[in-house]
């Protein structure tokens, strides 16, 4: 079952044109070629939005300068979006090798706890092409574009998988945090080789940062304008429209919403699980003194202590292109700036409509 979920989990991605790295080189040839397929396409939709000045073609009030602001708004993110899913295909493109390398240095996930979680998500996953086939399709019967209906949600869904591809890299990197672990533990191995396996997850670690750290950047900020956008539709339809809030648009924003919120709090989550995992090994390194002298482990005092300050030295951290690190801080953090951005936003909002009154 284990496999059958990784299985699925690797196709969904490469459908998706977020990697085309590959043992077999015919493969990664053949994906190559559809990722570069599906880069030109989107060469050509940006050209399409860039020839219809940047303008929604099914406004349906342009009377309205907020209503036309917002449709811009509505407009840039998409384009925002596609510029976001160009940039990963160009890198899965550019950085195959070195993804495959790195894909072939992590081990399977392997406990059960993990594979229940990996199952959730494969479902949410299913479950959200579900819903953006059957909004597209809905739209479509309204305003007769299929083809852009659908490939916007292809593009959304594809930026969104993004933490949830990370985010299984980085619970492969902790089953070998876990497992050098348990090897400090029963003592099976020689402190050279433990600082050795310890360097090689740090790098490990660095490597993932720096191929999916501008990325992840990207979709932080897109996550944050998805969020404010959103606000910002029900501000504008109720205080400038006479548009009612049907259950499609309510649909829509719990589309929008909800799962980038379940995938970055996921992300952040194994992120610092992972990073908590390393310090946990000063606990296991000092622990192990407390226990009697023909119990402990094969390490000498000044192996143990050389083994703890390469750990504080050299602590596992997933950084955003230098600026930040992946925590349950961060998200914080990020939910923080988008409460101040919308409790402001409402303050104008506010303040205009007394003066305009």
């Amino acid at each position: 079952m284990a496999s059958h979920t990784e299985l699925f989990l690797a196709v969904y991605f490469r459908l998706l044109a977020l990697t085309c790295s590959s043992r077999k080189r015919t493969v990664q040839r053949v994906l190559s070629g559809y990722l570069a397929l599906i880069l030109g396409d989107m060469v050509i939709q940006f050209w399409h939005y860039f020839g219809n000045g940047w303008q929604m073609t099914n406004l349906q009030q342009p009377q309205r300068q907020q209503f036309n602001a917002y449709a811009k708004i509505i407009d840039a993110m998409s384009v925002a979006h596609l510029l976001a899913h160009m940039l990963m295909v160009l890198q899965a493109l550019v950085l195959r090798n070195r993804e495959r390398r790195l894909l072939a240095q992590l081990p399977t996930m392997g406990p059960p706890s993990t594979l229940i979680n990996v199952r959730l998500h494969a479902t949410l996953e299913c479950a959200l092409i579900g819903c953006a086939f059957t909004m597209g399709t809905y739209q479509s019967l309204q305003s007769y574009q299929l083809m852009p209906n659908l490939r916007y949600f292809y593009t959304s869904q594809a930026v969104r998988a993004r933490y949830l591809q990370m985010a299984l890299l980085v619970v492969r990197l902790d089953e070998q945090l876990l497992a050098l672990e348990q090897q400090l533990v029963r003592g099976r191995r020689s402190s050279v080789e433990l600082r050795a396996s310890y360097a090689h997850i740090v790098r490990l670690a660095r490597q993932l940062s720096r191929l999916y750290g501008l990325s992840v950047l990207i979709m932080n900020v897109l996550c944050i304008g998805d969020f404010i956008v959103v606000c910002y539709a029900y501000i504008i339809l109720w205080q400038l429209t006479n548009m009612n809030i049907s259950w499609l648009l309510l649909w829509e924003t719990i589309y929008v919403v909800l799962p980038t919120l379940i995938k970055i709090c996921t992300l952040c989550a194994v992120c610092e699980k992972c990073a908590k995992r390393s310090q946990q090994l000063l606990v296991v390194i000092s622990s192990t003194w407390r226990q009697e002298p023909g119990t402990r482990p094969g390490l000498t005092r000044i192996q143990a202590d050389e083994f703890s300050l390469q750990i504080m030295q050299n602590s596992v951290q997933f950084d955003i292109c230098g600026m930040y690190h992946l925590c349950l801080k961060t998200l914080a953090g990020m939910f923080f700036f988008i409460l101040n951005t919308l409790v402001t936003f409402l303050q104008f909002v506010q303040l205009t409509k007394q003066q305009s009154s």
